[in-house]
């Protein structure tokens, strides 16, 4: 099955020169300014990129677009995704383009929309920019000429600091100094490396930073999973730091690191941060959002403490809707991505750490001790291609496991009475279906694994 790039509430990425091109470019520019004129007919629209070396070329592309449809914009070039959206909502901005591609790999880039109000773009308004695009509506220009447009980004202001700020603003930060503790960072030469040394500083932490140019010239598979990080993993070991953390290259997702220089499954990093929030006493019984393929630890941690789980489809996009609707304390999805709406209401790897450090600190424990007092679950991850339709292949794992209760909400999510699960879905990104899937045991969920795999086969 091949799928093409395509518009989404993750964005868009291709390859750049390939699939992303300039022309592909200037139709979702020129689609998404229609799109805010139509709640501001004079909209000032924040830049941000990822570091990717294509990243550079593409933001040029884009500003030849804003000056030709006279549109005032904000260049703040290298930026972590969190940081543009904090900015929107701070200096209540038309919205914001941030050209990344995530954890593709380095021949990938991408453009992501926010809108005025500091989220990425939902479902509804997805399909009003693809309309656009397909309209080939021209531009009103309002009353602005060329000569008026021109990056008017204040030289004064600071934006990775005012997010860092608002971070530190939430946090006892006084706890985490105390411990004088040497942590080792991954910012895989991307848009980390604008914020980290900043915020790491104002914690007290000692930063053992690792891939700290922001150049695109990504040290490792961007991706951050374990078989990615065996570098960082050896720095926290070789430099006997207390702990270590790897974001992706937009900085919206993190991994821990423990003491001992392991890498922490990347689903734990949620983990930690509800527990962090819903064990305080002021937030028992709150509500936390989860999307469809995160691990069921978030859920058991919400009941300990009295609270609610809610599913969302995946994509933030759809987990931030949930918490707004949810009135949630906080959310995320388990491939990384914190969202706690005091600090950000975005996946932010930035407000991930801080937590994290803060809740070790609280407790006085390493991150394996903290590890060891959450639910215990076995989690596999897959990658598969298919044969023939996906509404075939839904019928046949419903068909197969008639004992398990269907829930389509987003692709085939089966959950047995067990507590395993599976959720077999189109990728929004790449083209191929993920399978996920998480069980009491490892044997459990492996050989739900080999009896979905041999269906769809």
């Amino acid at each position: 099955m091949k799928i093409e790039p395509k518009l989404t509430v993750s964005g868009y990425r291709g390859i750049w020169g390939e699939s992303l091109t300039p022309l592909i470019v200037e139709n979702f520019v020129k689609a998404f300014i229609k799109f805010t004129k139509e709640t501001n007919d004079k909209p000032t629209i924040l830049l941000g990129r990822d570091g990717r070396e294509s990243g550079s070329a593409i933001k040029e592309t884009i500003i030849k677009i804003l000056n030709k449809e006279c549109i005032s914009y904000l260049d703040g070039d290298i930026l972590p995704t969190p940081t543009v959206l904090f900015a929107v909502k701070k200096h209540q901005l038309a919205g914001a383009i941030i050209i990344t591609a995530s954890h593709n790999p380095r021949e990938y880039n991408g453009l992501k929309f926010v809108t005025e109000k500091a989220l990425f773009t939902n479902e509804a308004e997805v399909e009003k920019i693809k309309e656009y695009i397909i309209a080939g509506q021209n531009i009103n220009s309002g009353s602005l000429t060329p000569a008026n447009v021109s990056n008017i980004l204040d030289k004064d202001i600071n934006l990775p600091q005012e997010h860092a700020d608002q971070i530190l603003n939430n946090i006892n930060v006084e706890l985490i100094k105390a411990k004088k503790w040497k942590v080792a960072v991954d910012m895989i030469n991307a848009s980390a490396c604008v914020l980290d040394p900043y915020l790491f500083e104002k914690l007290g932490v000692e930063l053992v930073p690792l891939n700290n140019i922001p150049d695109g010239n990504f040290g490792h598979k961007p991706e951050p999973l374990r078989e990615n990080l065996g570098d960082i993993g050896r720095l926290v070991k070789e430099k006997n730091c207390n702990l270590g953390f790897a974001h992706d290259p937009d900085a919206d997702r993190l991994v821990v690191i423990d003491e001992l220089g392991l890498v922490i499954f990347e689903e734990y990093t949620l983990a930690l941060g509800v527990e962090a929030i819903m064990s305080r006493p002021e937030n028992k019984g709150q509500s936390v959002v989860i999307n469809m393929s995160t691990s069921q630890m978030n859920q058991d941690i919400a009941l300990k403490y009295g609270g609610q789980c809610f599913r969302t489809k995946v994509g933030e996009a759809n987990v931030v809707a949930g918490i707004e609707s949810h009135k949630a304390i906080i959310g995320g999805e388990g491939g990384g991505g914190i969202i706690y709406p005091t600090m950000n209401l975005a996946r932010d790897s930035f407000a991930s750490l801080a937590l994290i450090l803060e809740l070790l600190a609280s407790r006085n424990q390493t991150v394996s001790d903290c590890i060891a007092t959450l639910p215990k679950y076995e989690m596999l991850k897959d990658k598969i291609g298919v044969n023939g339709s996906l509404e075939e292949m839904y019928l046949k794992m419903k068909n197969h496991f008639k004992e398990a209760r269907v829930n389509e909400l987003d692709g085939l999510r089966l959950d047995f009475a067990d507590s395993s699960w599976i959720h077999l879905r189109p990728s929004n990104t790449e083209p191929i279906v993920r399978l996920y899937g998480e069980a009491k045991n490892l044997e459990r969920i492996e050989n739900l694994f080999a009896e979905a795999k041999k269906v769809i086969a």
